[in-house]
């Protein structure tokens, strides 16, 4: 009897043992069971100079602001095709001249020729603290970039290493002065070896982008296919949408050479935007003192500076994927941003993403700009060559470099 009972406590004993181990299995099954991982919110990342997501390799670095010659003499550029936003604007006697912006200036392709400064150019980057690189500038310019405490960031090929000449320009009869290029490899040496600052990030886009990830603004105005901006009565700038690629292709008429289309001599291909801007403003010849001097101490004259009143903004357009809208643009003191608004001014322009050119032009010229929706170009009315007037474009400019 006492042998029966302890093989039934035994059995009890086991089967306690057993029932431990299997809740033991259960509790150990259902701690190790994975929560799911939680996808993680994107980071709306855009590149401020175009609004489009940025790469992976993307440097988060002091844009560089680029001076680049637009004297008929001087074409085809190089880099422009390369530059995100292009600016572009009357100088003196009638002759306009370019700004690029370009970020990664440790890669930075072959860009020029190089000219010299003008506030109308340098006042516009001033918020955005771009590295300002030039060959020479008026005394008006160096008067902003004193005020603005800017002379660090202020890169003038006159006293700094930046610019080579190109020799087989040079052969082919090219001025000397519009020879002169930079690249990665000079200016990166010239911001190591003076020690100058290039990790400044841009806060904000330059303009208000549509999000990257939305799909783009459709503009509501007029069909607008082809454009005609003129700067003065020698200097004019065409624009023609390419329905496949949507972007506008520049061509570009003086008096000495007609109409040409605009090619970037690094790549070959014709310069063109997805965001076109015209933004027309009072500009007007600085009021001139005397006392522009040669090498031999004679006044050469009137050196015709432009001064470009951003003070109280004005009226523009704006064109993409053709179409075309009138706007507002403001301005106001250098240290402030340019900026743009629908025509009642109480909000902010929805800009889609890619690269702009943005043209400052006289409000005198308000009337002689163009633009249609027909399948046809507008720069085939634009006036007929005069050869005589390349002479009188040259000497405008060489009056005016200081």
């Amino acid at each position: 009897m006492k042998r029966f009972f302890a093989v039934l406590l035994a059995a009890a004993l086991a089967l306690s043992l057993c029932t431990g181990c299997s809740s033991k299995g259960s509790s150990s099954g259902s701690t190790s069971s994975a929560e799911p991982t939680p996808t993680p919110t994107p980071v709306y990342d855009p590149d401020p100079l175009t609004g489009v997501e940025k790469p992976d390799d993307y440097k988060d670095e002091r844009v560089v602001a680029i001076m680049i010659n637009n004297i008929s003499a001087c074409r085809p550029q190089r880099g422009l095709n390369s530059a995100k936003v292009l600016f572009e604007s009357k100088v003196e006697g009638g002759i306009t001249r370019f700004m690029g912006l370009f970020d990664d200036y440790e890669n930075l392709p072959t860009v020029g020729p190089v000219r010299s400064g003008r506030d109308q150019f340098f006042r516009l980057i001033v918020p955005y603290q771009a590295l300002y690189v030039h060959i020479g500038r008026s005394g008006i310019t160096q008067t902003y970039i004193d005020d603005s405490d800017y002379n660090e960031f202020d890169v003038d090929g006159r006293y700094a290493k930046i610019t080579y000449f190109d020799e087989n320009r040079l052969a082919q009869g090219y001025k000397q002065e519009h020879t002169a290029y930079t690249n990665a490899e000079l200016l990166t040496s010239y911001l190591e070896n003076n020690d100058v600052d290039m990790e400044h990030t841009m806060t904000s886009p330059i303009f208000d982008f549509v999000n990257y990830d939305e799909p783009a603004r459709q503009l509501e105005g007029e069909s607008a296919l082809s454009l005609g901006i003129v700067h003065s009565d020698s200097y004019r700038t065409y624009f023609d949408y390419d329905t496949t690629s949507n972007q506008y292709k520049m061509s570009m008429y003086s008096s000495s050479q007609g109409v040409t289309p605009t090619y970037d001599e690094n790549d070959g291909e014709q310069v063109s935007f997805d965001n076109l801007f015209v933004l027309f403003a009072d500009i007007e010849p600085y009021y001139y003192p005397g006392g522009n001097l040669d090498a031999n101490g004679n006044d050469k004259g009137d050196p015709d500076y432009q001064k470009v009143d951003y003070e109280f903004g004005g009226y523009g357009f704006y064109v993409n994927g053709g179409v075309i809208e009138q706007i507002r643009w403001f301005k106001g003191a250098t240290n402030q941003v340019l900026r743009f608004t629908d025509m009642s001014g109480d909000n902010a322009l929805k800009v889609n993403t890619g690269r702009s050119y943005v043209a400052i032009v006289d409000l005198d010229e308000y009337d002689n700009f163009t633009y249609t929706g027909a399948d046809s170009s507008v720069a085939d009315s634009a006036p007929d060559a005069d050869a005589s007037a390349a002479a009188a474009e040259a000497a405008a400019e060489q009056t005016a470099e200081s």
